[in-house]
C-alpha cells in the first residue's frame, strides 16, 4: 500500500467525491422524470385500432347578437346608458373605432354595435 491511499481524505478530495455523486444522482433523476413522462403521455392517448367510438355533435346555429345587446355586454361595462343621438354618425364612427380596440370586439360585432349607433344618431 501506498502512503497516499493511507493519508485522511483532504477537502478537496472529500468535495470532488461529493460533486461527482451530486452529478449522479441528478443524472439519474431527470432519466427517470423523462421515462415516467414518456410512459404516462403513452397510457393517455388512444391507440389508432382502438374501438372507442367518438360522439359526433351537430353544429349549433349561433345568432348573431343585436347592437342593443352587443352595447349591454360590452359597452355598459364601463359606460353609464348613453343616448344614442348625443353623438353624430361620424362622432360614434370614431369613438367605436377606438373603443373597439380597447373591447377586442370582432369586426363583425362592431359593425352591428356601429349600426346601433348611428340608427339613432343626432344630426
Amino acid at each position: 500500500m501506498d502512503s497516499k491511499d493511507l493519508a485522511p481524505q483532504t477537502a478537496e478530495t472529500f468535495l470532488r467525491g461529493s460533486t461527482k455523486l451530486i452529478h449522479s444522482v441528478s443524472v439519474v433523476t431527470v432519466t427517470m422524470a423523462v421515462i415516467v413522462i414518456s410512459f404516462s403521455a403513452r397510457a393517455q392517448s388512444p391507440t389508432p385500432a382502438s374501438k372507442t367510438k367518438v360522439e359526433t355533435t351537430t353544429p349549433v346555429k349561433v345568432e348573431a347578437l343585436s347592437g342593443a345587446e352587443l352595447w349591454t355586454m360590452n359597452c355598459s361595462r364601463c359606460h353609464m346608458a348613453r343616448n344614442s343621438g348625443e353623438f353624430t354618425a361620424a362622432q360614434w364612427r370614431t369613438i367605436l373605432r377606438h373603443m373597439r380596440i380597447r373591447a377586442n370586439l370582432p369586426a363583425s360585432q362592431a359593425k352591428e354595435l356601429q349600426k346601433y349607433l348611428e340608427a339613432g344618431a343626432g344630426k
